[in-house]
């Protein structure tokens, strides 16, 4: 298998007034992921987000070097599965071929390649079955479970086969629905089945990423109105789970990360991310709120998005380092992504603060304090910090960021 490129056309505009620092630590970063070597050919961790990082590099800055590396990358994916060497033996977005059927779909979309996506429909049918399993032992988790699948499904529309795949898909899920008093929640477990008996509020493995899922099937018209009446329920019960803050005590977050189905008891902390915390919940509602036309919805999304802006240090934030999955570079694309769909310039004034808490920590080599081989991780280290801060330069350039659902 070959990737057949298309010719692109570019231009570029850097936003006004741009602090040099930016554009050299931009530099920095890119010499560096050119000088390492990716663990594995996956989109969050290995070659895969590396292409991804190139062509997104390429669409920003112009330099053509960016799309013959990105190519590069997506050539050696592909020898991979001819060698039967591939890492990609999972359904995963973030590690499987979950992400691979994404990033082409992605890319094929955006005319960077040629490839014809039916020539992969024995992967499709993989991925179908692998998630219909993984809805049945409600393994629905949207970087590794069913919802990955789903999103890439929904993605592909409005190719007929695929359709159906969604289709049923989204059947096998409102199947498993639980209901309660609440509203409505989807199960999901990250590493043990018993994690099944928490409601997971969050964007990476719970509910905010399940409604937007949903959100995207439902506005492209799919099973409209059983999508409408289950994301409705559904927010009706994250919406009762709100806690009262109280700084002084040093309690900021609005949301509890999870709340135990039978016991109600409710697991908290300050995390303030793209993968937990109160901007996910007040993305979720102005998405909801803007689609269904609920102004109620979009009211406490300026809310919850209005109480975060003072929250600017690590006991509030739980920010401690660079990444975008729970780092600052993650928390200036949720707010980016809060000022393009709410209108509010604030946000983007808090994005430009996060950027430079961004920049502080990478100079102290500060990229992720959690894992030391994640340097090359489009999740969790350079590559995903590049694109925000490429974000900050080139506006309106980088779809990227539909990867993790905040486009």
């Amino acid at each position: 298998m070959q990737v057949n490129p298309y010719p692109v056309d570019f231009s570029a505009t850097v936003s006004a007034g741009i602090p040099k620092d930016i554009i050299s630590q931009i530099k920095t970063i890119d010499h560096a992921i050119n000088s390492g070597t990716a663990v594995n050919d996956s989109l969050f961790l290995g070659k895969l987000g590396l292409s991804l990082y190139h062509y997104t590099s390429f669409e920003y800055t112009g330099a053509e070097d960016h799309i013959e590396k990105g190519r590069n990358y997506l050539d050696e994916v592909f020898s991979h599965f001819n060698e039967s060497g591939s890492s990609l033996l999972n359904p995963s977005l973030s590690t499987g071929l979950g992400g691979f059927m994404s990033l082409l779909n992605y890319l094929t979309k955006k005319q960077y390649i040629y490839q014809d996506l039916h020539e992969f429909e024995e992967i499709d049918k993989f991925l179908l079955k692998q998630a219909l399993h993984q809805v049945e032992h409600d393994f629905n988790d949207y970087l590794h479970g069913a919802f990955g699948v789903l999103n890439y499904f929904i993605d592909r529309l409005p190719d007929p086969a695929i359709q159906l795949h969604a289709e049923c898909l989204i059947e096998a899920i409102l199947r498993k629905v639980v209901h309660n008093k609440q509203g409505s929640f989807i199960r999901n477990y990250i590493v043990s089945k018993e994690e099944t008996s928490e409601i997971n509020l969050s964007l990476s493995h719970g509910q905010t990423g399940f409604i937007l899922v949903l959100l995207k099937a439902f506005e492209e018209g799919l099973l409209y109105e059983q999508l409408h009446d289950t994301i409705r329920s559904m927010i009706s019960l994250l919406l009762k789970q709100t806690m009262p803050t109280d700084p002084e005590n040093n309690r900021h977050s609005i949301f509890p990360n999870s709340v135990h189905e039978a016991t109600q008891e409710k697991t908290y902390n300050n995390r303030m991310a793209w993968c937990y915390g109160d901007l996910n919940q007040a993305f979720l509602l102005y998405k909801v709120g803007v689609s269904f036309g609920i102004k109620q919805y979009i009211e406490i999304a300026d809310l919850i998005g209005a109480s975060s802006l003072e929250r600017l240090d690590a006991s509030s934030t739980m920010c401690v380092d660079a990444q975008l999955c729970h780092g600052a570079a993650g928390i200036a694309a949720m707010y980016n992504s809060l000022s393009r769909v709410s209108g509010h310039a604030y946000y983007k004034k808090a994005s430009a603060t996060w950027i430079q808490r961004c920049l502080e920590l990478l100079k102290r080599g500060h990229i992720n304090l959690d894992y030391e081989d994640r340097d090359l991780s489009l999740l969790e280290g350079l590559p995903g910090i590049s694109l925000v801060l490429q974000d900050a330069v080139y506006p309106n350039k980088g779809q990227w960021k539909e990867f993790f659902l905040i486009n």
